[in-house]
């Protein structure tokens, strides 16, 4: 990998594959909901939306014809920590796309009459979260342990919010956080590296820093009980506790301490829970982890009906978790977690990503092997350490949406839990 960084600090990354007849090319912004305030909540993701609705030179039907034109694919999605806009094309059409990925980035229109246009669909993607119990319970949840931080907000925003943002708002979050030292570009595949690095240069050369890198203080956990009533068939439920930062060197062995308790077939949660006791359709074990902030925990969807012995089995499995782990399980995960890489990073949209985001947000990009030489290296000490150190109820917080009981009941079952 090639790293080009201009005199502004904008950073390109450059991954040529020689097999590839194609090349996926990114930007990735340092703008998220964890950055935004109460009264701008939602900007970043209206932010994402508005760029696809023309430039000074393209209208939005031009940037979706000259797209569809060239065979390509265009799109974009916004995080907690980041912003990505990415697209795919066929190698004779990189600089095109690029161009108009530059284009959009630089010089957006942001007219009222477009504002209110996705303002409406953005209103309506709203809706649709509100029927989906796990969009649900995951954002009661967040809101929970983290609040009182932006870290805990709705990536979407709120209703009031997004209903009073307006183009020179916009704009504002733009000209602070839209500037070199937050944006990263990477591009991987089979390209004309000299006409990226010009692209970018054109483009993006010219741009001012204003004093604001990324940076992240600690997001406090709190222990929370988060319940909301929906007319939905099952419970959704998720039970979380304190975790580790995405920076912590640790992660390699959380990863896989996930993987044996909860996030493959052949983990304890899911053999035991849905396939001996039949109590769950979907379970699985979870780490997310942001900078110097993380959690961890369990999801499931059941029947009302079944809550409590599902949980008080949950409980059981977790509260012997650190003392019943074996080689053969860590070697299984090691396995799984290997081979998802090799897997992912054959993909030039897998490895363009993991190149910006990994640059952006941490300031470096490990290779392939780095990741499976750490990963080789866990061992069953290390993971029963981390078992025994995060797997505790102690501090365990409950979401739950859906036919929900009374939060007397989850209160004793938390005191349960910590036998």
């Amino acid at each position: 990998m090639e790293k080009v960084t201009l005199t502004n600090g904008f950073r390109i990354l450059l991954e040529p594959v020689d097999w590839a007849h194609s090349a996926t090319m990114g930007i990735w912004v340092g703008s998220g909901s964890r950055y935004e305030t109460p009264q701008t909540a939602g900007v970043s993701h209206f932010i994402e939306h508005m760029l696809f609705k023309g430039t000074t030179r393209r209208s939005a039907l031009a940037i979706a014809e000259q797209m569809d034109e060239i065979g390509g694919v265009l799109n974009a999605y916004t995080t907690k920590e980041y912003t990505c806009f990415y697209a795919r094309a066929l190698d004779r059409h990189v600089g095109t796309a690029f161009d108009i990925l530059c284009d959009m980035l630089t010089q957006p229109a942001m007219t009222e009459r477009d504002l209110q246009t996705e303002r409406g669909v953005i209103l309506e993607e709203l809706h649709m979260y509100e029927d989906s119990p796990e969009d649900i319970c995951a954002d009661n949840l967040y809101a929970g342990v983290w609040q009182g931080d932006m870290l805990g907000s709705n990536i979407l925003g709120e209703r009031k919010t997004v209903i009073s943002l307006t183009p020179e708002d916009l704009k504002a979050h733009m000209r602070r956080f839209y500037t070199p030292e937050r944006m990263v570009a990477a591009v991987c595949g089979r390209f004309d590296r000299d006409e990226i690095v010009r692209l970018c240069e054109e483009n993006f050369g010219a741009l001012a820093n204003t004093g604001n890198p990324i940076a992240a203080d600690a997001a406090a956990y709190h222990r929370c009980i988060t319940l909301r009533k929906k007319d939905f068939e099952q419970t959704q439920l998720a039970l979380a506790m304190p975790g580790i930062g995405a920076q912590d060197d640790r992660r390699f062995a959380m990863r896989l301490l996930m993987s044996i308790l909860g996030t493959s077939s052949s983990s304890r949660l899911y053999q035991r829970i849905r396939e001996e006791l039949g109590l769950v359709y979907e379970i699985e074990a979870f780490s997310a982890s942001y900078l110097e902030a993380g959690i961890l925990g369990v999801d499931m969807a059941l029947s009302p009906h079944n809550e409590r012995k599902a949980l008080r089995e949950v409980f059981r499995i977790v509260n012997g978790f650190a003392d019943l782990l074996t080689q053969r399980e860590l070697a299984r995960a090691k396995e799984q977690y290997l081979s998802g890489l090799i897997m992912n990073l054959e993909s030039t949209q897998s490895l363009a990503a993991q190149m910006g985001r990994g640059e952006l947000l941490y300031n470096e990009v490990k290779s392939a092997d780095e990741i499976m030489e750490r990963v080789r290296a866990v061992t069953l000490d290390e993971v029963r350490s981390l078992a025994g150190e995060f797997l505790r109820f102690d501090q365990l917080s409950i979401s739950a949406a859906g036919r929900i009981k009374k939060e007397k009941f989850y209160e004793e079952l938390s005191i349960t839990a910590q036998g």
